[in-house]
């Protein structure tokens, strides 16, 4: 059981975590409370390619040696709920938005999870982020990471306008309007 809920970890801790996952969702809201109809279609192109994309990349990771394992439902639930439907409901609406007000925000709300994470569930226990020594440059780094997401979220999107209709392509906007 300790591959799918992680050691010590129960119900209630995952429902902890939900939570803090509503409550950050409930934030964003504050910006716009939906998804515009003309961005739908493309945050679903999103959320299918980085929640599943996400579940198997942090595996991968783990078997490669640069993330802790991840327990299965703690992987399910924040590739498919966080980063699919929250960090994808955030990036639908925020992306025309200057880029660094993006990587900023993104890092931010990433921050936040993985320190709940950590202290509510004990995972992104790991004690190096690739050359840098500690648990807390292994949180701050992978953060970081998650910053990434509006680029490629929009790299992912220009694709996919290729085969898809209705795929708002966003531009990436380096300075404020």
């Amino acid at each position: 059981m300790d591959t799918v809920l992680g050691p010590n970890n129960s119900l209630l801790d995952y429902g902890l975590v939900l939570l803090i996952y509503a409550g950050l969702w409930i934030a964003m809201r504050q910006a716009s409370p939906r998804v515009a109809p003309e961005f739908r279609r493309s945050f679903w192109i999103l959320y299918v390619v980085w929640a599943f994309g996400i579940f198997a990349g942090n595996y991968l990771f783990y078997r490669l040696g640069i993330m802790s394992f991840m327990p299965w439902l703690n992987n399910f639930i924040h590739s498919f709920i966080w980063i699919g439907l929250c960090l994808g409901f955030l990036y639908a609406i925020s992306y025309k938005r200057p880029l660094c007000e993006l990587l900023v925000l993104f890092t931010i709300y990433s921050l936040v999870v993985k320190i709940a994470e950590n202290k509510v569930l004990g995972t992104w226990e790991f004690d190096r982020f690739f050359f840098i020594d500690g648990n807390m440059a292994y949180i701050l780094g992978w953060s970081l990471v998650d910053a990434l997401y509006p680029i490629g979220s929009a790299i992912t999107l220009m694709l996919a306008a290729r085969f898809i209709s209705g795929v708002v392509v966003p531009r990436l906007n380096f300075a404020a309007e």
